[in-house]
């Protein structure tokens, strides 16, 4: 069997006590990929990474979240790279909308002064994006060296990984969430995210996946990714059960709260609109019926 000529780089910073920031590029015979950008404080970090993989022809998004897209415009100053990301392009070629649909879920959440900065602080400029990519399209790098990528909505709706299938590398953002943030690292929609999980889950028991690269954790191999799945979904299922109980007849804005305080999390906007998606998909699934501006377990 062949042995796959992906060269694999990478550079990370730590964002806070045991929450990690990996940014990841591949380098095959023919070109590389740099996956994310990170911060704009990595900047130096960025470029060296990308000279290191030789400058970049793509830059493949996993989502766009501010600490993924942090250097687009350092980088395509730097590379000329074509970027590539699968949804959610008004995030990344317009950071004011970016901050208004993302940090002002309702009006009426009270903001500390320096929220703003805490999001469009850490991006440098909008880029355009060239490729509107999905689930099943294929970066060529040379020699059998190839990118798959994975849908695996959750964290966010539109987010994606890539399978380098020679190595059996996978590369993701936060599908893998870091649980140690002091605020919710939440999702969009639960029931996609558990699903995401299970794919991940089928691919590295059938031997398709052997190293896991997250942008929130060291790389693992397969075993410990298995655990980090279990310790993701398991997060899940204790938001589910807090949000349940705390369905006892109060408004949102109280679920909200209690589900914080019993999880010591941050009352700001990234639980506020997490909880909203519980509700509803809890709604829909007859788990929960909302009356007279009251939510009630079933």
């Amino acid at each position: 069997m062949p042995t796959s000529r992906a060269k694999i780089h990478t550079t990370g910073v730590v964002l806070m006590p045991d929450v990690p920031l990996h940014v990841y590029a591949v380098e095959g015979p023919e070109y590389s990929v740099l996956i994310d950008t990170g911060i704009v404080q990595m900047k130096k970090e960025i470029l060296e990474l990308c000279d290191r993989a030789g400058k970049p022809r793509v830059v493949a998004i996993t989502h766009a979240h501010a600490d993924h897209i942090g250097c687009n415009f350092a980088v395509k100053q730097a590379t000329n790279a074509l970027f590539a990301a699968s949804g959610a392009l008004s995030w990344i070629e317009d950071y004011e909308t970016h901050y208004q649909e993302f940090c002002l879920p309702e009006q009426t959440l009270e903001y500390t002064p320096d929220q703003r900065n805490d999001v469009n602080g850490v991006m440098d400029q909008e880029v355009h994006v060239d490729m509107l990519i999905g689930d099943g399209d294929i970066f060529r790098l040379g020699d059998g060296v190839e990118l798959h990528t994975i849908a695996v909505p959750g964290h966010k709706l539109e987010e994606v990984a890539f399978l380098e299938a020679s190595s059996k590398s996978l590369f993701m953002g936060d599908v893998l969430l870091a649980l140690k943030t002091p605020f919710f690292h939440g999702f969009q929609t639960a029931r996609g995210f558990y699903n995401s999980l299970d794919k991940l889950t089928r691919l590295i028991e059938q031997g398709a996946i052997e190293t896991v690269y997250a942008a929130h954790h060291d790389a693992m191999d397969a075993a410990k990714a298995l655990e980090r799945i279990q310790e993701t979904r398991s997060f899940l299922d204790e938001i589910a059960d807090q949000t349940l109980q705390a369905a006892n007849g109060r408004p949102f804005v109280d679920i909200w709260k209690s589900v914080c305080s019993a999880m010591n999390r941050q009352l700001e906007f990234r639980g506020y609109a997490m909880i909203q998606v519980q509700l509803q998909e809890l709604e829909t699934a007859g788990r929960v019926h909302q009356e007279n501006g009251a939510w009630f377990s079933l």
